[in-house]
């Protein structure tokens, strides 16, 4: 896969090299790659395929990936920032770090106490030494290969990435960080999460995506999440990859009863992104607090897709996608919630503002419900403004320069993204990554 001219992304890949690369796996995981692989191949044949495989509703980028002209830089070294500490790094103390780039682990940081409580945190080359048969019991079985045509391609070729595995009433009180970094010198990266919680079990990851070099890359990652009965996970992703890259991202979890997910997406970087971050809530009485937050400047182009699907009784779904957009940025927001006969007696909500900060930024939002059940509570709402100029003038007329009055909106904005964390640690490390964000932009 390593580049050496110009070629389009379809032409980097092949059956026979995924054959070749999965030639000493086991043979349940030779058939899913294959099956991705064939999701793949079957849906970049022709661009109505593709339009209707990829999983990318609005994004002309995403959908002819396929044919786009890359050429990969040489690797780089991987930023010694993102190198695995569990005390001194953007996110505080920490009772794990993973940090791999692609082709190259940089190794797990994991502390004695999770150690001895039996959580699992590693590489899938080392899972399928040790856990083969938790992977094969979980994996794909949130995302299936066959789900779209990116999923199939992650599927056909993911090798980097982690497990994480908290065994039953084990409850972490510190935050997991699980980095991965595309180095270059390849056309692709491509990382999958599996995280897994026993009934009971509590666990926050933070799961990263960086570039090491500023050269043009392209990143289709997987994220799935399955969570037992009780079990609560707090997951923040967090996309910062660099304006050269184009990017697809699908998180899929699935609840059990009364169990709780709290995650929250931060999507800062690539050129082009679309991203689908779907819940599943099977079990009776399941939450989950899906938040978003989207920076957005220059040419950028982003696609968000949200699902909240409500199998079981007396669910509980709050949607809240925030997009702050500069520049000539574009972004195209679709939420669906569905509620299915089963899911009676469940609540439901969404909501997606959007602030421009041009008058060139561009926001589209579709938020839809689709409700089969006659017993719920159910409502959504969208909103696209700019920056208030009474506001921006009281600060500016106390002296506050004009950079510095964009900063303190944007984060006035923002703020009840922190304000829901389930943590004050996670609010104030939240808080300092936006600051970043909001004075670097």
């Amino acid at each position: 896969m390593t580049a050496t001219a110009t070629k389009t992304l379809r032409e980097y890949f092949s059956r026979a090299e995924v054959e070749a690369q999965s030639a000493s796996q086991p043979a349940w995981l030779r058939e899913a790659r294959l099956k991705g692989w064939q999701a793949w191949e079957e849906g970049i044949k022709d661009n109505e395929a593709l339009a209707s495989r990829s999983g990318a509703r609005w994004l002309a980028e995403a959908r002819l990936a396929p044919n786009w002209g890359l050429v990969p830089g040489p690797a780089g070294a991987m930023p010694e920032a993102l190198k695995p500490v569990l005390t001194g790094g953007d996110w505080g103390e920490l009772a794990g770090c993973r940090s791999f780039g692609n082709g190259e682990e940089l190794g797990t940081a994991l502390s004695d106490e999770a150690i001895k409580a039996g959580v699992v945190f590693c590489s899938f080359k080392d899972a399928l030494k040790s856990h083969e048969a938790l992977l094969q019991k979980h994996l794909f079985s949130r995302t299936t290969p066959e789900e779209t045509s990116f999923a199939g391609l992650n599927a056909a070729y993911f090798g980097d990435g982690s497990l994480l595995f908290v065994p039953k009433g084990v409850k972490l009180a510190l935050p997991l960080r699980n980095i991965g970094v595309h180095r270059g010198g390849q056309a692709g990266f491509f990382p999958r999460t599996l995280v897994v919680l026993e009934d009971g079990a509590e666990a926050t990851l933070i799961d990263e995506l960086h570039s090491a070099t500023e050269d043009a890359g392209f990143c289709t990652a997987a994220s799935e999440l399955a969570l037992g009965k009780g079990a609560k996970l707090s997951y923040i992703s967090y996309q910062n990859l660099n304006r050269a890259s184009g990017m697809t991202a699908r998180q899929t979890t699935v609840l059990g009863r009364e169990a709780y997910l709290y995650t929250l997406g931060i999507m800062c970087g690539a050129a082009w992104s679309s991203t689908y971050i779907g819940s599943i809530l099977e079990g009776e009485g399941a939450h989950v607090d899906l938040l978003g937050l989207l920076l957005a400047g220059g040419t950028q182009k982003t696609e968000i897709r949200t699902l909240q699907d409500h199998v079981g009784r007396a669910g509980e779904s709050d949607a809240l996608v925030k997009s702050i957009l500069r520049g000539h940025a574009r972004s195209y927001f679709d939420g669906v919630v569905r509620i299915f006969k089963t899911g009676q007696n469940s609540n439901a909500f969404q909501s997606n503002p959007n602030l421009l900060l041009s008058s060139d930024a561009r926001a589209e939002s579709v938020p839809t419900l689709e409700i089969e059940a006659d017993d719920v509570a159910c409502k959504h709402a969208a909103s696209i403004g700019s920056i208030n100029e009474e506001e921006k003038f009281y600060l500016l007329s106390r002296g506050i320069s004009e950079a510095d009055t964009e900063t303190m909106i944007v984060e006035g904005f923002a703020a009840e993204l922190a304000q829901r964390l389930p943590s004050e640690h996670l609010q104030e490390q939240f808080i300092a990554v936006l600051n970043r964000l909001a004075s670097h932009a």
